[in-house]
């Protein structure tokens, strides 16, 4: 016992607090989500919005990354490149697009 009657317990230093990131979810006991960012190529708007160019024979501009614009019509697309006509008979020229700046309708 302690002096005036009061009993003392034995202080305890081996104990420490588990060192955290302030911002980090675990104090909320649920695990940190990691955003991964989204590939153009897996959400299908690309390949949308070139298919309803071709379909409704629209006339865009292709502006290229150095510049360069091209105007005609969208006539196929894949994966990596896609065609632009010039007029409707005309040759097409194809465009790889990592080439292309943006594209926009007439």
């Amino acid at each position: 016992m302690h002096r005036d009657g009061i009993m003392s317990f034995p202080r305890r230093r081996h104990f420490r607090r588990k060192e955290r990131h302030p911002h980090s979810s675990e104090r909320f006991g649920t695990p940190q989500e990691t955003h991964h960012p989204i590939d153009p190529e897996n959400t299908g708007s690309e390949s949308n919005y070139l298919k309803s160019l071709i379909d409704s024979h629209a006339k865009v501009t292709v502006v290229l990354t150095n510049g360069e614009r091209l105007h005609g019509f969208i006539r196929y697309y894949d994966r990596y490149c896609f065609s632009i006509g010039l007029s409707a008979q005309g040759p097409r020229l194809f465009l790889r697009k990592a080439s292309v700046s943006y594209i926009s309708e007439e």
